[in-house]
């Protein structure tokens, strides 16, 4: 292991996301809620969303509108699976893969599985798992779809991690 890859591994912490049996069980506010979902990727700034992020996935419709000025839990659900894979792909995609979720899966277990395989693949990109255990036995379409977009998720922000790191070396 190089240098920069040490660095990268010592800097990142393991991510664990909010299960959805763990997110509010009452309505945020809009600054409550991107305070919320940049503090579940506390680790990852890349990930962070603003106010102004939320308000534009709202009107394109990848976010329900708020109830009464208020998001809810399905709501902070897909606001964090947004945030996770906005880099990755674009709102019309993520808009499709979201509607697919809905007819296969009820949203609760989409939600954990997303969670629970973004760990996975995060922490095994960043070497902090030694190895990427399978999860589900459910063999479908929609899950590899997900199961590789969630690899390559992982995998853009070890890259971006690593050459950050490495920039910083070269510049220091």
């Amino acid at each position: 292991m190089g240098i920069v890859e040490r660095q990268v591994q010592l800097a990142a912490r393991e991510l664990i996301l909010p299960r959805y049996d763990d997110l509010p069980r009452l309505g945020l506010y809009l600054e409550q809620v991107t305070r919320y979902v940049n503090s579940t990727f506390d680790s990852v700034p890349d990930l962070h969303l603003s106010s102004t992020t939320v308000s534009s996935y709202v009107k394109r419709g990848l976010v329900e509108h708020p109830q009464n000025r208020r998001y809810g839990r399905d709501q902070l659900a897909r606001l964090i699976f947004i945030a996770a894979c906005r880099r990755a792909l674009g709102a019309d995609d993520l808009r499709f893969l979201l509607q697919v979720q809905e007819r296969t899966h009820d949203f609760k277990t989409a939600y954990d599985y997303f969670c629970a395989k973004l760990e996975e693949n995060y922490n095994y990109a960043f070497g902090l798992r030694p190895d990427l255990p399978e999860i589900g036995t459910e063999d479908s379409e929609e899950k590899r779809v997900l199961d590789n977009l969630l690899r390559m998720v992982a995998c853009q922000l070890y890259l971006r991690s690593y050459l950050d790191q490495a920039r910083e070396n070269h510049n220091s």
